[in-house]
């Protein structure tokens, strides 16, 4: 264990991060210092866990609060009606503090930042092939077990199509299915002058993330991608070393 001890500033630094008030730079500059620092790493979740301690906290509070002005209440009224909605409010934002709580890191990290692939335009004489345009439908329409079936059908025609590959990647990982998801973005991620390599390594990297394999996640190189870059590293330092 080391005996060495952060500095005012640097805690400083630490809530900053932790609170979000740190603009682009700053934030790429301490993530960087996180990445080769051990304590630092440390206490930054330490300060997190004061945080979510302090919010349960507060939510005990409300709710006690609530109930003993309940019972206080009297007469008719939307007093005691409005003291029932604040009791469900509070409940939620517990809810939601209780799975942030509770829910593994590696699951929270992919929640936050999966976004479903839009999908390609199906306008009329976009895509040439109705039967590729029908499945596209059914996947931009969030129907991904049936996008699956047809994409999958239209693969065993065509095994080495990178566009039907990628979103089948994209329909397994929307349906949480890390695993297939993986098998079809990894032969993309292989191929030379794919249009979909960028967009394919994200999804990847995301799909190791969410099947908790941080080893392989770490080995995704995003370091040169302008869109994914930042947003890859912030996740790495989240995973730790």
């Amino acid at each position: 264990m080391s005996d060495r001890t952060l500095d005012r500033a640097t805690f400083e630094a630490i809530e900053a991060y932790v609170l979000e008030r740190m603009d682009a730079a700053e934030r790429i500059a301490f993530e960087q210092r996180l990445a080769a620092d051990p304590l630092l790493r440390a206490e930054l979740e330490l300060e997190r866990e004061h945080i979510r301690a302090v919010e349960l906290g507060g939510l005990e509070s409300m709710l006690k609060g609530i109930a003993a002005a309940e019972r206080g209440a009297s007469g008719g009224g939307h007093w005691p009606r409005l003291l029932k909605y604040a009791a469900v409010v509070a409940l939620v934002a517990g809810g939601a503090l209780w799975w942030a709580l509770r829910t593994p890191l590696n699951e929270r990290l992919f929640a936050e930042h999966f976004v479903a692939d839009p999908g390609l335009p199906v306008a009329m004489g976009v895509l040439d092939d109705p039967a590729f345009a029908d499945a596209m439908v059914a996947y931009k329409e969030a129907a991904y077990p049936e996008a699956r079936n047809k994409f999958r059908a239209l693969l065993d025609h065509d095994p080495g199509n990178d566009t039907l590959h990628y979103y089948l990647g994209c329909t397994a990982l929307a349906m949480d299915d890390a695993s297939e998801a993986i098998l079809h973005l990894r032969s993309i991620v292989g191929m030379e002058r794919s249009a979909f390599g960028a967009k394919a390594r994200w999804y990847l990297f995301l799909a190791y993330v969410r099947k908790g394999d941080n080893a392989n996640a770490r080995s995704v190189d995003l370091d040169a991608d302008p869109v994914f870059n930042e947003r890859a590293r912030a996740i790495k330092v989240r995973l730790g070393p």
